[in-house]
């Protein structure tokens, strides 16, 4: 597991993943495959391989969609 892969991802996240609503699956919701596939590139164009970042996170997409509803959740509880 690479440490800076999760590093990377997780400051990537906290810079790009906005809190406008949870991740809405059910209608195909395009957010999370457009996050990772910028992500990836991101961490390539920074030496960090998509491999890398599968070994110590496993699926991107699934990262996004856990970080948009996390964004979405802290957004709410801000608000209430």
């Amino acid at each position: 597991m690479s440490q800076r892969a999760i590093d990377f991802v997780n400051n990537w996240i906290s810079t790009h993943v906005d809190a406008s609503r949870p991740a809405d699956m059910a209608h195909h919701d395009r957010r999370p495959k457009q996050l990772a596939a910028k992500c990836a590139a991101d961490a390539e164009a920074a030496g960090i391989s998509i491999s890398e970042i599968k070994d110590g996170l496993g699926d991107l997409e699934i990262c996004m969609i856990t970080a948009i509803d996390r964004a979405a959740l802290a957004k709410e509880s801000k608000q209430a």
